[in-house]
């Protein structure tokens, strides 16, 4: 019979510790503790789980929205309901505000306006209609277009701009050019260049040139600001001193 292979330091330590653990144990009573707990679970009835009864919510009673409808096409008064500042002191006191302004407005502006003919060839002035008009304008001719168009022809700021530029350039003789790198004129084409414009002209007859300019040499796309809208405030002008 062979002899045993003879165990190592490192495995006779830890048999060593094993019984000295088992040992301990004994001492305790705690030994057979792990086969007693076992037995006693094993001995033990799961109880069953009874499940949950699920609870229905109960669902609300809706009451159903009468249907729209449009009381317009139903040929019937709309129904206003006023906002919480929108009392009827504040709209009386709206609607007095708005007559005020259209009073102060029609005392301020006479707004004076007149139809352009279209016959163009029947607007050349008398001796007298030219000497009436010359003794209005006192010798300051930009300056009463200038009043007119800012108290009687009211415009909104740019427009006023607008038309006292153009019609300034006519009255010192400069003439005007139609000046866009897009649409702009050919080179050296002005409209009346070395004539000055007054309101004893034929400034109906000046329209029908400023039209034919811009037939040949390229048409306005400035809405008109170019040569007509200051063309037809200087007739209206003129018109304005006939009849004051």
């Amino acid at each position: 019979m062979t002899n045993p292979t003879p165990l190592s330091p490192y495995e006779q330590a830890r048999l060593d510790k094993i019984k000295r653990n088992q040992e301990r144990l004994a001492s305790l009573g705690l030994v057979d503790a792990k086969k007693r707990v076992r037995s006693a679970a094993r001995g033990q009835r799961r109880q069953p789980v009874t499940p949950r009864k699920r609870t229905l919510r109960k669902k609300r009673a809706i009451t159903p929205s009468p249907p729209r409808s449009s009381r317009r096409l139903k040929r019937k008064p709309v129904q206003y309901t006023p906002l919480m500042d929108d009392d009827e002191a504040l709209r009386e006191a709206r609607k007095k505000f708005k007559v005020v302004k259209k009073m102060i407005k029609t005392t301020t502006s006479s707004n004076f306006r007149c139809e352009i003919p279209t016959d163009v060839w029947s607007s050349p002035l008398t001796v007298a209609q030219k000497a009436l008009i010359g003794k209005k304008m006192e010798g300051d001719f930009l300056g009463k277009f200038e009043d007119y168009v800012t108290e009687v022809d009211t415009l909104s700021e740019q427009n006023r701009r607008n038309v006292l530029r153009q019609i300034t350039k006519l009255a010192m003789g400069e003439g005007i050019r139609y000046e866009s790198k897009a649409y702009g004129w050919p080179e050296g084409c002005y409209f009346l260049k070395g004539t000055k414009v007054c309101p004893t002209n034929d400034v109906l007859k000046l329209i029908e040139i400023g039209q034919q300019c811009e037939d040949e040499w390229g048409r306005d796309h400035g809405n008109g600001w170019l040569l007509s809208h200051p063309l037809k405030k200087l007739y209206q002008f003129q018109q304005y001193l006939l009849h004051d």
